[in-house]
């Protein structure tokens, strides 16, 4: 299988996504907007998803697919309820060339929905109960959100985390 575009290091969730979100209970308050960035937001920040990569590039015939735990997603929200959704991608290790990647569209509702409803005072945060065991290790040499520094599992977010973790225990 051939494809006529080559992948890009930042996905922009609107289409498919946004429709399902859209309709999605609570959903149709939000409206997207490719062209949102931080600088004009009320609220964004970093979140993990699942989802799968191909790269078709290695193995035309039988493309390599991975899964990942750990898809770093930006979220942008508004105060005017537009929001947007950007998912950095991850680069094959056969080929070194970026992935495309598939996300099971109702997790996706359901996760930026629920990341919404915290930042809008809907809900309260989860307490954070340590790590997962078990999971692969992420490859942050082939992560674009790790090479951002923007990946929760960057050396460098994680780094910012404990600085303002510690900053919060001198007050």
């Amino acid at each position: 299988m051939t494809r006529s575009s080559k992948p890009k290091t930042e996905i922009d969730a609107g289409g498919k996504y946004h429709t399902a979100l859209a309709k999605a209970e609570g959903g149709g308050q939000y409206e997207y907007d490719s062209t949102l960035t931080a600088e004009g937001c009320r609220r964004s920040g970093v979140r993990d998803m699942k989802g799968l990569f191909i790269c078709y590039v290695c193995q035309p015939d039988e493309p390599h697919v991975w899964s990942s735990g750990v898809v770093c997603t930006e979220l942008f929200l508004s105060a005017t309820n537009t929001y947007r959704v950007v998912f950095n991608a991850q680069q094959c290790n056969l080929c070194n060339r970026y992935g495309r990647l598939k996300v099971d569209v109702n997790k996706y509702v359901n996760k930026v929905l629920d990341t919404f409803a915290l930042w809008t005072g809907q809900r309260e945060a989860y307490e954070d109960v340590g790590t997962h065991k078990g999971m692969v290790e992420h490859d942050s040499s082939r992560c674009h959100g790790c090479l951002k520094g923007i990946c929760t599992k960057s050396e460098a977010f994680v780094n910012r985390a404990r600085s303002k973790k510690n900053r919060r225990r001198r007050r």
